[in-house]
């Protein structure tokens, strides 16, 4: 009986998940996001797990732009044209809170903490072969290195992480085309700032 009435006080301190709402848009979608708690929503994750013939997700993280403040609501226009047509296959799946908290399906809270953890990675190895020298061809390389993912594990946490790096890789060697590298490296130190000080 104490072992229940654990589990369910465990069940009910799980901060809500943001409010989703979706609309049709000229070329694509709107997604609306409310954060009904009391702490700021700094990640969350949006999927169509069971459309078929279509699959899509969408993570948002620190780096990706503002908390969104509790009672707020952010609205994020996308070129996905499927989520507004099918807003009932569209969920949120998972989100992580300033104070730490999470909500959600737990293996998609699991999955979002565990891209925070690539990000954090990502950024750090990108400082380390930044402050060696490389330059933007070098990381385009490394990049081209990394290891196919196979499509069966297309939705993978590994898949996940992977699309991370890369696309940090690309943004790194892209700026450093355009400008210098000591522009790039304290871009990528304060986010290492930000990141290490995050919770969870």
């Amino acid at each position: 009986m104490a072992c229940a009435l654990l589990t369910l006080g465990c069940a009910a301190a799980q901060p809500p998940l943001p409010a989703l709402r979706i609309e049709p848009a000229p070329g694509g979608s709107v997604l609306f996001i409310k954060n009904t708690y009391t702490a700021p929503v700094t990640a969350n994750m949006i999927e169509m797990p069971d459309y078929t013939g279509s699959y899509y997700v969408q993570f948002i993280d620190i780096p990706d732009g503002e908390p969104i403040a509790a009672g707020e609501e952010l609205r994020k226009p996308i070129t996905n044209m499927t989520v507004g047509a099918a807003p009932e296959y569209v969920k949120m799946q998972a989100a992580i809170f300033a104070d730490g908290a999470t909500a959600g399906v737990p293996e998609k809270v699991t999955m979002l903490v565990e891209r925070r953890h690539a990000i954090l990675a990502a950024v750090r190895e990108l400082i380390a072969r930044l402050e060696k020298g490389q330059t933007a061809a070098e990381l385009k390389q490394w990049s081209d290195g990394l290891p196919a993912i196979p499509r069966n594990r297309s939705r993978s946490q590994e898949a996940v992480n992977q699309a991370v790096l890369r696309g940090y890789i690309a943004r790194a060697s892209s700026r450093l085309e355009t400008g210098g590298a000591a522009q790039v490296l304290a871009n990528l130190r304060a986010q290492e700032r930000i990141l290490a000080a995050a919770k969870p």
